[in-house]
């Protein structure tokens, strides 16, 4: 683990910077208001189901910040390596047309994206 001398102020801080990242992220997608609101609420609802979760499995200490911030780490990391895509698919919404459904294809690389993210940011967190 290349973070493990990382203090919990240190982990707070990531944390908090991959929370508004998570936000910014997410506000890049929000075609209205409502989702607007929606995209900033993420990071929140993601601390908050961390936490619950955390607490509930007697996880003290750094575990739920790392968890956490892993999490929204590889979020803004799926958003950004699918800008293209999901920039397409935005702009089909705004000139009020139907998004396009994914097809076995494209959802294979998604879930194999997912993967390699998740077990990257495993090594490197």
């Amino acid at each position: 683990m290349l973070t493990s001398q990382l203090s919990a102020s240190q982990w707070w801080i990531a944390a908090l910077v991959s929370g508004l990242a998570l936000g910014l992220a997410a506000q890049s997608m929000a075609t209205t208001p409502r989702d607007r609101l929606i995209a900033w609420s993420l990071p929140l609802v993601g601390a908050v189901s961390i936490a619950g979760g955390s607490g509930a499995r007697g996880y003290t200490d750094r575990t739920p910040l790392v968890l956490y911030t892993a999490t929204m780490v590889i979020l803004v990391v799926l958003r950004i390596v699918f800008a293209g895509y999901v920039t397409r698919q935005l702009d089909l919404k705004r000139q009020g047309k139907p998004m396009e459904e994914l097809s076995r294809g494209q959802t294979l690389v998604f879930l194999l994206a997912f993967l390699a993210t998740l077990i990257g940011v495993a090594y490197f967190i």
